[in-house]
């Protein structure tokens, strides 16, 4: 008698005791887009849906696993709870563009590498991002470092402003060449985004300034040629003529500035 309630006693424990939602073995997972974000589903199309392959927890990607994308873009390494905790990312053609550290995503993954950006507000922060429409949105085509422009690139504007050269920490640095729409180009050398060094400004009406700049003005010695063919030449401060004389197309002199006047 003793026995038989010891097995009704263990049986319905057997019954209500909770089974373990933990895979250790791999196991395939589709990410779907929804209304309210996305899910992971057990079914899908790795042409269209993101497919994971790896170790899971309550249906979620939770370990080692390997996510592909339907255009050929790869994530390999840690999941937990659904999201990326230490990761590495792969354009469709093998090489590394990015890295995801504790959670958190770096673009480039601290190394150079040529690829495209965009720099656009998220959530009222600009940033850069590689999603985006070109025509639409800030476009950086070239090196990055950290996630940002860092070396030779280009950098187009939505209204058609295009600047091609140098760049260091997303800003315009080195020597480069910027073209706006509206004309006029600047070939030279940038500062923090900004004309800063030896550079020449020409416009449409025919006028050039060649000489020095600082701050994105003209600051220093350089020579102004006006559409007539009138020339200044000497020091400018904060982009007026300052100490320097102003000749006429033949040369004669007709003006001279001291300390601005």
């Amino acid at each position: 008698m003793k026995h038989s309630i010891t097995i009704i006693i263990i049986f319905p424990l057997l019954l209500t005791s909770p089974l373990s939602v933990n895979s250790a073995e791999p196991e395939v997972l589709y990410l779907w887009q929804i209304s309210s974000g996305h899910e992971w589903e057990s079914y899908g199309d790795e042409n269209v849906q993101q497919k994971y392959e790896g170790i899971t927890s309550n249906g979620e990607p939770d370990g080692k696993g390997i996510l592909s994308f339907p255009d050929g873009k790869r994530v390999t390494g840690e999941w937990k709870n659904g999201n990326e905790w230490n990761t590495d990312h792969f354009n469709n053609e093998g090489k590394l563009i990015g890295r995801t550290a504790k959670g958190k995503y770096n673009i480039g993954a601290g190394e150079k590498i040529k690829m495209v950006l965009f720099l656009r507000k998220v959530s009222g922060r600009w940033g850069w991002h590689e999603e985006g429409v070109a025509g639409k949105d800030y476009k950086y085509e070239g090196t990055i470092e950290n996630g940002e422009p860092s070396g030779q690139g280009t950098f187009t504007w939505p209204d058609g402003d295009k600047y091609v050269g140098d760049f260091k920490d997303g800003r315009k640095s080195g020597q480069g060449t910027l073209t706006l729409s509206s004309g006029n180009k600047y070939e030279g050398e940038f500062k923090d985004g900004k004309y800063h060094g030896q550079g020449t400004l020409t416009i449409p009406d025919g006028g050039k300034y060649e000489g020095e700049w600082k701050g994105g003005k003209k600051n220093g010695q350089g020579t102004w040629t006006y559409y007539n063919g009138d020339k200044y030449v000497g020091e400018f401060k904060d982009d007026e003529p300052w100490n320097g004389t102003t000749y006429d197309k033949n040369g004669n002199i007709y003006l001279k500035y001291v300390n601005g006047k």
